[in-house]
């Protein structure tokens, strides 16, 4: 595979689907309509939601919380792309109930097509994706079905009564791994994989969960020995053990967290795509930003703690590929400022170097009622970052509360779930979201899943729901110590593009070559290439397999223009969000959004006034020209 010829699909812009996400067998009959080899037809999940959308902003946490602010935020993002593409031909919604489709605010504006049944696909669909062929599968090989029909070019029919359907002969060059799964995101690795007229293989997810694959790799690195490294890659090899992975020349995982290149050992370059983090947004970033005129923007997050680091040479080889870099260095290196960097800062490239992973905290143990007055015994762990500024009246507060047993239960499991309806889940969360300060708190060190990034003040969670300023798509270095799982999932969730981590522990010195090599070759490589010319520093060491890499294999970083022309368009961007938020601010009543929206407006200003100065007049001053020469 060349590296060095980014070829990617095209995105197919007629078509854009938003399909019930248990919806699988409807979702691919769909997509062998209007997918094509070579192009990807953007398929997104929905939700189940447990209410309709309400008429008023829901604030207080109740049983409907979760689901319709998953569905809001959703509907946001959709609406968002949509316009970013300029619209879409024709928008299929595919299974959605009512409730489902009170949340798509945006669809009058579009050409509707409802499917709500797959036998009135042909009779919705037929008459405009004409195919002369059909290909029929068995429910229990509907991604080999979707998969065939779209490289013959015909449409897919399900019935149980036929046997499973030969598999295409592999041809040896890129390869897809699907873990099983009943959900749309399944359908969504097949759209891609046929995208990119790679071969595929669906597989048996792996039994450990990713809290247990965490910890029989800490227990590896930290003790040396080599039955818990053992039994991890039993438990993954299993799955796999039939692929003969070196017979292909590259493999993506559509995987949820499970770490294939440690057990394979990188034999050929390997991406990944997290099935359970939007995976459908993931795929259409990549693809839509891909030639999308790029600002050339960096940030370089460094609190300096290491005697010898990679930060200014990377800083100078940005430079040198004409970016504008704002460096987050040494004092100003804060948890303040990467928070607000992170969510509202224009930038394409994101590098840290800290020390990273887990934290320390508190253990709280507590009783809590429902609403029916039944008590509760609540156990979790509770970690607190504190992000202050000299620009802030108010010092932000980040906690965290990592569920661990509710009435001696393990939090999340089924046998859990089972014994109480979910508004007795909405009552204890809402209570202790409620609960004062003066709770019995037990200190606690190295809280799992606490994982975080070290700053010159205090630490960094990475607890947000906006990245860049929610209309760029960047790519994220976090060259830390266990940086792959917990922390990494704020960024692939919100827009990130690709997402290089370590899965444990990682030596400076190793830390610092790799960065190196793979900063000197990014630019004229896929970013996976550049990673693979960087992982020969690991050969030979204890870190060798270390990195993980979230993305695509085409996904690649332009060269900038000239580093002026980045920092006009960088302002361009703040005086923008600058303007925006004003106006939105005036349409708000809740007083707490409010605070936060002045917050940003504040930071943007002050971000043009201390940074571009001069930029930001050039561009007050062309904008109030246009408005006079009409």
């Amino acid at each position: 595979m060349n590296f060095q010829k980014n070829i990617h699909p095209t995105l197919n812009k007629s078509y854009f689907c938003i399909v019930n996400i248990e919806n699988i067998q409807l979702a691919a009959v769909i997509s062998s309509y209007v997918c094509k080899l070579g192009e990807y037809t953007p398929v997104f999940e929905f939700p189940t939601v447990t209410i309709s959308k309400p008429e008023e902003e829901q604030i207080s946490i109740d049983e409907n919380y979760p689901s319709v602010s998953r569905a809001n935020e959703l509907s946001i993002r959709l609406n968002n792309i949509l316009a970013l593409q300029g619209g879409t031909d024709y928008l299929i919604l595919g299974g959605l109930s009512d409730d489902q489709k009170s949340y798509l605010y945006f669809s009058k504006h579009y050409n509707v097509i409802e499917i709500e049944d797959i036998n009135d696909v042909d009779f919705l669909l037929g008459s405009f994706c004409v195919k002369s062929s059909v290909t029929i599968c068995n429910e229990q090989d509907i991604l080999n079905g979707l998969y065939t029909a779209i490289k013959t070019a015909s449409t897919l029919k399900i019935d149980n009564s036929v046997d499973f359907l030969p598999k295409f002969k592999s041809r040896g060059g890129g390869l897809i791994v699907i873990e099983s799964d009943d959900h749309v995101n399944s359908v969504i690795a097949i759209n891609y994989t046929t995208s990119v007229d790679f071969d595929f293989v669906e597989i048996a997810k792996p039994e450990l969960n990713e809290k247990e694959i965490r910890f029989l790799i800490e227990n590896w690195r930290n003790t040396d020995e080599n039955r818990f490294y053992d039994e991890l890659r039993a438990h993954i090899y299993a799955s796999i053990s039939e692929i003969e992975f070196i017979n292909f020349k590259l493999c993506t995982f559509f995987s949820f967290g499970v770490p294939y290149s440690l057990v394979i050992e990188n034999c050929i370059p390997v991406t990944y795509v997290n099935s359970q983090l939007k995976p459908d947004f993931f795929i259409y970033s990549n693809l839509f930003i891909s030639d999308r005129e790029k600002i050339a923007s960096a940030v370089v997050f460094s609190p300096l703690e290491f005697q010898s680091e990679e930060t200014d040479f990377i800083i100078h080889k940005l430079k040198e590929h004409k970016y504008f870099v704002k460096t987050l260095v040494g004092k100003n290196a804060t948890a303040y400022s990467i928070d607000m960097h992170v969510k509202e800062y224009p930038f394409e490239i994101l590098h840290f170097c800290s020390h990273g992973g887990e934290v320390d905290g508190f253990t709280i143990v507590q009783e809590i009622k429902d609403s029916d007055g039944a008590p509760h015994i609540i156990e979790y762990d509770e970690v607190v970052s504190f992000a202050p500024d000299r620009s802030e009246d108010q010092i932000q507060i980040t906690r965290k509360n990592i569920f661990r047993k509710m009435d001696g239960l393990d939090w999340g499991t089924k046998e859990l779930k089972d014994k109480y309806p979910s508004y007795v889940f909405a009552d204890v969360i809402d209570g202790i979201m409620g609960m004062k300060n003066d709770l019995k708190r037990t200190k606690k060190t190295n809280i799992i899943d606490s994982c975080a990034i070290i700053c010159s003040d205090f630490h960094y969670q990475a607890m947000f729901n906006r990245l860049s300023g929610d209309f760029n798509y960047p790519f994220i270095f976090n060259n830390t110590c266990w940086s792959w799982s917990c922390i990494s999932e704020s960024f692939l969730s919100n827009g990130s593009i690709g997402y290089i981590g370590t899965l444990w522990d990682i030596e400076n010195k190793t830390a610092k070559l790799v960065a190196e090599e793979f900063y000197s070759n990014l630019f004229d490589q896929s970013v996976l290439g550049a990673l693979q010319i960087a992982l020969e520093k690991t050969k030979g060491t204890p870190d060798e397999n270390i990195y993980i890499y979230w993305g695509l294999h085409f996904t690649s970083l332009k060269e900038g223009e000239s580093i002026q022309k980045s920092k006009l368009k960088i302002a361009n961007r703040l005086l923008d969000a600058y303007y925006y938020w004003n106006r939105h601010v005036k349409t708000l009543n809740d007083k707490r959004t409010i605070q936060s929206i002045n917050r940003i407006i504040k930071w943007s200003f002050l971000q043009l006034q201390n940074n571009f100065p001069f930029e930001s007049i050039s561009l007050i001053v062309s904008q109030k020209t246009k408005k006079t020469s009409k």
